[in-house]
């Protein structure tokens, strides 16, 4: 009996877990069962637009800033007191306005002494030529004295060998005949030194005249007059000032060369250079301060900047009677490029990243890569992007909704035409 009792302890553990399994496996296998429902696809409801390509031209927006290559930095040419400046900056000026006066009256004693020397070195000349034909007529006369003297020497030689005269009078006549002699070598030689003085003086004439044109031009830059009609953009004296020859005065622009600086992307540069290598205007619109600009494409820059994602372009204010605009004003234009075939005009919204747009098909959105040309304006005057791709043909449907989720495949209804 104690050892049957021993036995059934033992067992009786695996008996309760043995039922307790049992009864777990009825109750899980006798669950109610919740009925299948099937995953719907959800539908994405967008707006669409019809594909209409045709040839168009397109419009890049550009922004640059006004600046000019006619900019000048007036420098004094002399030493001198600033006796007044008539201009300040911002003023427009015309062509040969007088902007600064330089205080004149040093310059002036010098203009006239330099005025004293050519007259001066005039009346020399004057005085050589006199001097030159005193000496012609005098040479007649010296040669007579000398024949009147080498005769009186013979003579006196005569009578000293006839032993009627002493000997002392053969020498004086002989003394008298050495001095004219001399004086008549004196004579000739001065004569012939006339071209050389005469020649000497004429130098010192030249340079004394290119001293006074000195002087007087000096005289003249006394007076800074404006180049070109333009205006002050900088003024660097006051009136009192003491300046010296290279000093700055002032800086002034040419208003009838204005022209904007822009910098027109990569993508853009080949047909534009194209364009400007066949002659091709092309003109940009912009507004400043409220006013209508037209400028006109001229040129591209010579060199690419590091790192520049394109190339400048400068375009040429059309009507320089705008001249009330400011160097460095900020301008907005929208550039005519050439007639472009095949493109489509889409709403900024029908883009996804910067050349990928889903056109419908079948009820799903078909990924097209597309290649951006410029703008345009439809006939609300609404901006929209200018594209082209062979996939997009006439009448097809190109989705304008900006989807967060968007992707090859998805599936969308329409629900207006835009």
């Amino acid at each position: 009996m104690p050892a049957r009792g021993k036995v059934v302890k033992i067992v009786s553990p695996f008996i309760i877990l043995f039922v307790s399994v049992a009864i777990f496996v009825g109750l899980f296998q006798s669950r109610p069962t919740k009925p299948e429902v099937s995953k719907k696809e959800t539908v994405w409801r967008v707006a669409v637009t019809p594909v209409d390509p045709r040839p168009r031209r397109p419009i890049l927006p550009l922004y640059g800033r006004i600046e000019t290559p006619r900019s000048s930095k007036l420098r004094a040419a002399i030493t001198a007191d600033v006796q007044e400046v008539k201009v300040e900056e911002g003023e427009l000026v015309g062509r040969g306005q007088l902007l600064v006066q330089l205080d004149e009256q040093e310059v002036k004693l010098e203009w006239l002494q330099r005025q004293a020397d050519l007259k001066e070195i005039e009346a020399f000349i004057a005085s050589e030529k006199v001097r030159h034909a005193h000496d012609l007529k005098a040479l007649k006369h010296e040669k007579s004295l000398l024949a009147l003297s080498r005769r009186a020497v013979e003579r006196a030689e005569t009578l000293e060998q006839r032993k009627l005269t002493p000997r002392s009078v053969l020498d004086e006549a002989r003394q008298a005949a050495g001095r004219q002699a001399l004086e008549l070598n004196n004579r000739l030689l001065a004569i012939d030194d006339h071209q050389a003085r005469l020649a000497q003086l004429k130098a010192r004439q030249l340079r004394a005249q290119a001293l006074l044109d000195q002087a007087k031009l000096d005289l003249e830059r006394t007076r800074i007059t404006s180049p070109y009609t333009g205006r002050i953009a900088s003024v660097a004296i006051a009136t009192g000032d003491r300046v010296q020859a290279g000093d700055e005065l002032l800086q002034i622009y040419d208003t009838d060369a204005l022209e904007v600086r822009a910098q027109i992307p990569s993508s853009y540069a080949g047909q534009i250079r194209k364009a400007l290598a066949q002659n091709v205007p092309l003109r940009a619109a912009a507004k400043v301060d409220g006013s209508g600009l037209l400028f006109s494409l001229d040129r591209l820059a010579g060199r690419v900047e590091k790192g520049s994602g394109g190339v400048d372009a400068l375009l040429k204010l059309e009507k320089p009677e705008h001249a009330a605009l400011p160097l460095g004003n900020f301008v907005e234009l929208r550039l005519q490029l050439p007639l472009a075939e095949d493109v489509v005009t889409l709403p900024f919204e029908a883009i996804y990243g910067l050349d990928r747009v889903y056109k419908l098909v079948a009820g799903r959105m078909q990924a097209v890569a597309v290649e951006r040309v410029g703008e345009y304006p439809d006939k609300e005057g609404q901006i929209q992007v200018l594209v082209k791709s062979p996939q997009l043909q006439e009448n097809d449907q190109v989705i304008t909704t900006q989807l967060p989720n968007a992707m090859e495949g998805l599936r969308v209804e329409v629900v207006a035409d835009s």
